[in-house]
C-alpha cells in the first residue's frame, strides 16, 4: 500500500509537470503566430525572444489592471493616432509607442520634463512646431502632439532606415543610437542592444510586449474598464474672448474636470483669445445658438459683475497689515488686490477698505473656526490683538468667534478658548 502511494505521488507530481510544460508549450506557440500575424501586417520587424517574454509574462501577472485601463482609453485616442499615421503612411502599429512612453495619459510628466502623450521635451517640441507659452503647451494636446510625432517619426526613420532602431532613438535620442552604432559597428537592434543603457535596452522588448497583448487581448479575456467620458462625437470651436475653466463650466454645463479633460493643453484653466478648443457637438450647438449671451456672461464675470464660486468681502487693514500677508490669508495674488483696489503702490494705511474677492472654498476654510487645546486667562489690561500676537497665525477675529465675543473688551480672570490653526 506504501509503494502504491508513492507512485501515485510520482505519477501525479510528473503528470502535472508534462501538463504544464504542455501549457507553457502551448502558449508559446500562440504567442509565435500572433507576432508572425503581426508582422505579415507591418513593416516594423517584430521579433518574440527571451527579453520580449519577460514583459508579456510581467504584463499577465502584474499589470493586468494597466493592460485593462489602455483597452478603454484607447477607444478614444486610437482613433486618433491612426488618423495621422495614415496621413504620412507610417506604421499604425506605432500608436502603441505611446502607451509605452504615458500610458495614454495626456498630462504624464516625466522627471526629465518630457510632457504629454508622446512625452516631448520641450526643444524637440519646439522644433516639431509645437507652441509653449505662458498659457498653453500643445505637448499634452492629442491632435497637434500627433502630428508632431508623425514628423518626428519619419525623420527617424530617414536616418536609420529601420523602426527598430527608430524606437529606440525615440527613447534614446538619435545622436546617443548613431554614436552607439559607430562605436560597435552593429547596425541591427537586437546587436546593438546589449551595449545600450538599461532603459533603452528595454524598449523595443517593451514596445512589442505591449503590442502583442493589445492587438490579442481576446485571448487572455482582459477585462475592459468604462470611460466616463467618451470624446469621439467632439467638435471644435475658436473662442473669440479670453475666458476660463470656471466661467465656460457655468455656460457649457460641463465640469471644469471634463472641460480640462477635453482641453488638457491649456495651463492654469486660462483659455486665451482666439483657442481653439473641443467640446461635445451638442454642447457646441448650444454655445452657437446663444453666443451673444454668452459673450456678454463672460464679459460681466470678467468685469466681477457676475461671482462665480467667490465672495466680496468689504477688508479694513489693521495695523501689522500689508499686501502680501492679506494676500496669503485670503488665498489671492497681490496684482489682484491691487487692480480690483486701483493701487499704486503697495503701501497701506490703517484703516484703509479693500475690496478682496476671495473664492468660497477658502472662505469657508477660514471661517470654519476650531477649537486647540490650548486656552488663556486674560490679564488685566489685555487686548485681543495682544494675545493674538501670541500665537502663530491666530487672528482677533478667529478668536472672537470662536469665543462668540461681539465687542472687543475682555474682562479678566475670563477664559479664551484659542482656535486651531
Amino acid at each position: 500500500m506504501k509503494k502504491f502511494l508513492i507512485f501515485f505521488l510520482l505519477y501525479s507530481f510528473n503528470l502535472h509537470s508534462f501538463n504544464d510544460q504542455l501549457n507553457e508549450k502551448q502558449n508559446q506557440n500562440s504567442i509565435n503566430l500572433g507576432v508572425d500575424s503581426l508582422n505579415s501586417i507591418s513593416t516594423i520587424n517584430f521579433e518574440y525572444n527571451s527579453f520580449v517574454k519577460l514583459y508579456i509574462d510581467a504584463y499577465l501577472i502584474k499589470d493586468k489592471k494597466l493592460i485593462s485601463k489602455m483597452l478603454a482609453r484607447s477607444k478614444h485616442y486610437f482613433p486618433i493616432f491612426e488618423q495621422k499615421l495614415d496621413k504620412y503612411n507610417l506604421p499604425l502599429e506605432l500608436k502603441y509607442l505611446s502607451v509605452v512612453e504615458s500610458s495614454l495619459n495626456t498630462r504624464a510628466k516625466s522627471p526629465s520634463g518630457a510632457l504629454g502623450l508622446w512625452q516631448f521635451m520641450y526643444p524637440t517640441a519646439k522644433e516639431y512646431g509645437l507652441r509653449v507659452t505662458s498659457y498653453i503647451d500643445e505637448r499634452l494636446d492629442p491632435f497637434k502632439s500627433t502630428e508632431a510625432a508623425c514628423k518626428y517619426f519619419i525623420k527617424l526613420y530617414d536616418l536609420f532606415g529601420d523602426w527598430n532602431l527608430v524606437l529606440a532613438a525615440y527613447n534614446g535620442g538619435p545622436g546617443y543610437i548613431q554614436r552607439k552604432m559607430i562605436a560597435t559597428g552593429h547596425d541591427n537592434y537586437w546587436d546593438l542592444r546589449p551595449h545600450l543603457r538599461t532603459e533603452t535596452r528595454n524598449y523595443v522588448p517593451k514596445f512589442i510586449a505591449i503590442t502583442y497583448l493589445m492587438e490579442f487581448h481576446t485571448n487572455y479575456k482582459f477585462p475592459i474598464d468604462t470611460l466616463d467620458i467618451i470624446l469621439l462625437n467632439s467638435d471644435t470651436i475658436q473662442i473669440d474672448h479670453q475666458t476660463n475653466y470656471k466661467t465656460l463650466s457655468k455656460l457649457t454645463c460641463l465640469s471644469e474636470d471634463d472641460i480640462s479633460y477635453y482641453n488638457p493643453s491649456f495651463k492654469n484653466n486660462i483659455i486665451p483669445k482666439g483657442s481653439t478648443i473641443v467640446l461635445p457637438k451638442s454642447n457646441i450647438d448650444d454655445y452657437y445658438l446663444n453666443y451673444q449671451e454668452y459673450k456678454v456672461f463672460t464679459q460681466a464675470v470678467d468685469d466681477k459683475e457676475i461671482l462665480l464660486d467667490e465672495t466680496l468681502i468689504n477688508y479694513s487693514v489693521v495695523s501689522g497689515d500689508y499686501l502680501g500677508k492679506i494676500a496669503v490669508k485670503y488665498n489671492l495674488k497681490i496684482y489682484q488686490i491691487q487692480n480690483w483696489n486701483n493701487l499704486k503702490s503697495t503701501k497701506l494705511n490703517i484703516g484703509d477698505n479693500l475690496f478682496l474677492y476671495v473664492p468660497d472654498d477658502h472662505l469657508k476654510k477660514i471661517n470654519d473656526v476650531k477649537p486647540s487645546k490650548k486656552s488663556y486667562t486674560v490679564q488685566k489690561g489685555d487686548t485681543l490683538w495682544d494675545i493674538a500676537k501670541m500665537y502663530a497665525g491666530v487672528s482677533v477675529s478667529r478668536i472672537k468667534k470662536l469665543n462668540k465675543l461681539k465687542s472687543n473688551n475682555l474682562k479678566p480672570g475670563s477664559k479664551l478658548i484659542i482656535p486651531k490653526i
